[in-house]
């Protein structure tokens, strides 16, 4: 049975492994991350035919007397598959970026920390009860607030500080709502809470149910839902891109999956009162999202108040719990955590290339003649995040609105005002995504040397019947790997019915009806 743990396993080798051997040869730390999420997405696929219907609860033995209830279900692997997706391409994309921005004194704790990490959103994936729940989420915290300033920059000092202080906070009320729980219903295992609290003590009920809302705030704070969003920006805005990326294309993600968990056990007993919880963090974090991204200059900050505004698409199908609603959910987050994740290295891979130059919309001026790959790609992602054919990000997005306006003919007042939420924002959004494919596509390079000049001084009467060319960026291999991966990815999955039936699978399994 230690076979259905074998990927966790494997990533928490790797990262012994790079603690220590880092100390004499950091520069193959990566290089032992890599491979490390490799051979564990290796043994992901080998026990994904176990249960691919149904999500189940194994009895795992560890050792004589000790054992572990450990969930291998359909849920769990998909997610698994998608942590593990998301931190390799982040740490393909650290191998080149660290070179630059990060000292080589820190590679095996840097590599380490990511590997933990990413150890950590595994355990919440396969949690079946709410302790390890807990421990999962606290796993991948800790080592991102320290992941966060390793640049050692004043951005991402104060972006590491703001995400721990606040991220401690959190989690205590996280763990105050976990201890309500079990003091009112006796257990922590998420198949029997269920059954427990259906009883007619009211004042059990109550304190259920603040221990519900406990559970959620802690969890809207590590998905950066509205209000509770201000740590985001800074966090994303100093990380190095790559961790930016692990934190937004898994992290979330994670997030999201905790809430699910805790989302179909309390649903038969307080649906209305969840449904207006998700409904109002939903509305605001698409308004708030939204209009603050407007006002941004710096593209990575921009990017931050972006998924702030995706948490909030992706609440709005899971506040309506219907199957149909949670499945279409699961599908946006899949494909956020490529669009997402593929957007901040993208942006990483402009810093490398610019020593740190391109961070603002104007430094963003005619990169499709000096970084070709790199802004096509990032145009890809933009238009995806935009809801813009033929990416999946449109046909996510379109799924959402439809079952949400679906169920607003049924008199589902709460879907009818997050459909139009979602429509107005989403309206909102193309403004500064086609901003940033503007300067990209059709605006011309500033301060940039004409390769047909070599004083740099364009003649205007000899060029003018001759194309101008612009001295062109070294784009690594190390960035357009992970760029190609996540490019391709979402237009696959524009084509939604295989994908949305895994999602529904998934539904099924969970219990939703």
């Amino acid at each position: 049975m230690l076979s259905l743990i074998l990927p966790e396993i494997v990533i928490a080798v790797a990262a012994i492994l790079i603690l220590l051997t880092g100390f004499k040869f950091k520069k193959i730390s990566g290089y032992i991350a890599l491979l490390g999420i490799v051979v564990s997405l290796i043994s992901l696929f080998a026990i994904q035919p176990i249960n691919t219907t149904a999500d189940s609860t194994a009895a795992i033995t560890i050792a004589e007397g000790i054992g572990l209830f450990y969930n291998v279900g359909l849920l769990a692997v998909v997610f698994k598959f998608i942590f593990l997706i998301v931190g390799l391409m982040a740490v393909i994309a650290s191998l080149k970026y660290t070179e630059k921005f990060i000292s080589a004194k820190i590679f095996d704790a840097y590599y380490a920390l990511i590997l933990f990490a990413i150890l950590g959103m595994m355990v919440v994936a396969s949690a079946d009860d709410l302790l390890t729940l807990f421990v999962g989420l606290e796993m991948a915290a800790i080592p991102a607030y320290v992941l966060v300033a390793t640049e050692k920059t004043k951005k991402g000092i104060e972006g590491a500080a703001k995400y721990f202080l606040f991220g401690a906070v959190f989690s205590a009320i996280l763990l105050f709502g976990i201890s309500l729980i079990y003091f009112s219903t006796g257990s922590l295992m998420l198949d029997q809470i269920g059954i427990l609290c259906l009883g007619e003590d009211e004042n059990l009920k109550l304190l259920t149910f603040i221990g519900v809302l406990a559970i959620m705030l802690g969890l809207a704070y590590e998905m950066s839902a509205a209000p509770f969003h201000f740590w985001a920006p800074d966090a994303y805005q100093g990380a190095p891109s790559p961790v930016s990326a692990l934190l937004a294309g898994a992290s979330k993600k994670m997030a999201f999956v905790a809430l699910l968990k805790i989302s179909v056990v309390f649903m038969v007993l307080f649906k209305f009162e969840l449904s207006v919880m998700l409904a109002i963090l939903a509305i605001l974090s698409m308004v708030v999202g939204n209009v603050l991204a407007l006002a941004q200059k710096d593209v990575r900050r921009m990017l931050a108040y972006s998924s702030i505004a995706q948490v909030g698409y992706i609440l709005a199908a899971i506040a309506i719990f219907t199957p149909l609603g949670i499945a279409y959910a699961i599908y946006y987050i899949i494909v956020h955590a490529f669009m997402k994740g593929g957007a901040f290295i993208a942006a990483g891979a402009l810093l490398f290339v610019s020593d740190g130059k391109i961070k603002n919309y104007d430094d963003y001026k005619g990169l499709l003649r000096t970084a070709p790959i790199t802004a096509i790609a990032m145009a890809a992602f933009m238009l995806s995040l935009a809801g813009i054919v033929p990416f999946g990000g449109f046909t996510a997005k379109i799924l959402v609105l439809v079952e949400l306006f679906v169920q607003a003919m049924a008199n589902n007042i709460i879907a009818l005002i997050l459909g139009i939420v979602m429509i107005i924002t989403s309206f909102i959004s193309l403004y500064y995504y086609g901003r940033l494919i503007k300067n990209m596509w059709f605006v011309e390079p500033e301060g940039m040397k004409h390769s047909n000049d070599e004083n740099g001084e364009h003649n205007e009467q000899h060029n003018e019947h001759k194309e101008v060319k612009y001295d062109k960026f070294k784009e690594p291999l190390a960035f357009v790997i992970p760029m190609f991966i996540a490019v391709i990815a979402l237009l696959i999955l524009f084509y939604a019915p295989p994908f949305v039936e895994i999602c529904t699978n998934i539904v099924e399994s969970l219990g939703v009806k």
